[in-house]
């Protein structure tokens, strides 16, 4: 079942929502990360538009009244859009839509990484430090 698009979503993010929510079965938790995904879609075309001098608010000048002098201050437009275009792939990998082509779903990593992954049932944790210990009493 197809769930109605977000309220206040601009052309970009219903045309994602649209294209993403008719192809797939989405369950509850895909349906927000979907939307977030479709909010930072609208904010990078906000951004693009700025980017491109199609909206002309990205620099302005500052008369600064200490010393007389004027500055010209640059928005961070495009920092905050390779920012937010990374959010959006980011969110987009997280929904784990299947592939169209093969019709399975990306890998998913199970449990955590490195100092986050859970340890092996029954296996003894040891420092490296009291592993060396060890060593050095042998």
């Amino acid at each position: 079942m197809v769930s109605s698009a977000p309220v206040g979503l601009a052309d970009g993010g219903l045309r994602l929502w649209e294209s993403v929510s008719k192809a797939h079965e989405l369950d509850a938790l895909q349906e927000v990360t979907l939307t977030e995904a479709c909010r930072a879609k609208d904010r990078l075309d906000k951004l693009d538009g700025l980017l491109r001098g199609d909206i002309d608010v990205w620099l302005r000048l500052s008369h600064r009244l200490q010393t007389e002098d004027y500055e010209l201050k640059v928005d961070q437009a495009l920092g905050s859009a390779n920012a937010t275009a990374n959010l959006l792939k980011q969110l987009l990998a997280s929904l784990r839509l299947p592939d169209a082509a093969v019709g399975k779903r990306p890998q998913q990593r199970g449990g955590g990484r490195g100092s986050y992954s859970p340890t092996a049932a029954g296996a003894a944790k040891v420092s490296s430090l009291d592993a060396a210990r060890a060593r050095a009493a042998k």
